[in-house]
C-alpha cells in the first residue's frame, strides 16, 4: 500500500511540473514575515540573504547581486507592497511587489527599456 501511495505522490508531482513547466526545486520557497530574501542566482538558488522591509542598504554582500527574489508575507494587510530601489536610501528607479510574491529571474523585469533588474537591489522600503 504505502509503494501505491509513494508512487501516486510522484505522479502527481510528475504532472503538476508537466502543467506548470517548473518543477518542485524550481518552486519558489518561503521567506519569513515582513522579509525579502535575495537570491544571487536564478530561480531561487544561490547565496541566498535576508533583509527587512525597510533596508536603507543591502550592505556590501550583497549591493547590486539579487538575480531573483521572495516577498514574505506582510504584518499588515492594508501595506502589502514593497519597492525595491537600485540605489541608497529608496533612490533612483524602483519596481514594487506585493507580498507573498516572487521571481525566479530578474532579468525579465526592464526598468528602462535596455536596462534590466538583474543585479540591480541596492534598498528595500515595504
Amino acid at each position: 500500500m504505502k509503494n501505491i501511495l509513494r508512487t501516486a505522490g510522484v505522479l502527481a508531482v510528475a504532472s503538476a511540473s508537466v502543467l506548470t513547466g517548473v518543477t518542485a526545486a524550481q518552486a519558489a520557497p518561503s521567506c519569513s514575515t515582513a522579509r525579502v530574501c535575495l537570491y544571487d542566482d536564478y530561480w531561487f538558488t544561490g547565496t541566498p540573504r535576508s533583509f527587512g522591509w525597510v533596508t536603507y542598504n543591502v550592505g556590501v554582500d550583497s549591493n547590486d547581486k539579487g538575480s531573483s527574489l521572495v516577498i514574505g508575507p506582510a504584518t499588515d494587510p492594508a501595506s502589502p507592497y514593497v519597492y525595491f530601489y537600485v540605489d541608497n536610501n529608496f533612490a533612483g528607479n524602483n519596481v514594487v511587489f506585493r507580498a507573498g510574491n516572487a521571481s525566479n529571474d530578474l532579468r525579465g523585469l526592464y526598468m528602462t527599456p535596455t536596462r534590466n533588474w538583474d543585479d540591480e537591489i541596492t534598498s528595500v522600503w515595504g
